[in-house]
């Protein structure tokens, strides 16, 4: 088994809006000029995605449908590579602001480490953005059931409880109230902030 370095990851690039699907034409060509003047070895493998779901809009002016491509994950490039290789990439595509942190992880030398998404988790998500019948959303809150929250504005600002879902769907903040059980009420996932315990 090879060294961290030579793995293949997938990491998670910055650029700027509405340029995500110029950035795997350029990401693409960069690629290719490097293998061509030899910077790069033939062997390497570069993937760059963007997940994309087509979707029918009406056009109110003409009354007409048009099918339209719509980027799930606004400016983000996922590319798939070595590490040598991401940083090559970073210190030379202009077009890539900078790459995702992960603020959990650190490496060797104490500093954080890049944001690397597991292989399974990529393809499992690549399949479902390609076969998808219905409109997919990615919903970027890190608030789960059972999580610890905080309310952050309002009359009852500050105060903490537990999310979680009713059998109608919708979703509430529970107070544990010992010996009685749980004071529950609905609340928006928008006002609300997780408590690290």
């Amino acid at each position: 088994m090879g060294t961290q370095d030579d793995q293949l990851y997938w990491f998670v690039a910055i650029v700027t809006p509405n340029t995500e699907m110029k950035a795997v034409e350029r990401m693409d060509d960069l690629i290719d000029y490097w293998k061509d003047k030899e910077i790069m070895d033939q062997t390497e493998t570069v993937t760059a995605y963007v997940p994309i779901q087509k979707e029918v809009r009406y056009r109110p002016s003409t009354r007409k449908r048009v099918e339209v491509e719509k980027v799930l994950s606004p400016c983000y490039l996922f590319l798939r590579c070595r590490n040598a290789v991401r940083y090559k990439i970073a210190c030379e595509a202009k077009f890539i602001l900078h790459f995702l942190m992960n603020r959990a992880s650190q490496t060797e030398s104490g500093k954080n480490d890049f944001a690397r998404i597991p292989d399974g988790q990529m393809e499992s998500f690549m399949r479902m953005v390609g076969d998808a019948e219905n409109e997919i959303t990615i919903d970027p809150s890190r608030i789960h059931l059972g999580d610890k929250v905080r309310i952050k504005t309002g009359r009852l600002g500050g105060l903490e409880g537990y999310i979680c879902r009713e059998p109608d769907g919708r979703t509430q903040i529970a107070l544990r109230v010992d010996f009685l059980g749980y004071a529950k009420m609905e609340c928006s996932i928008d006002n609300l902030e997780l408590v690290k315990e």
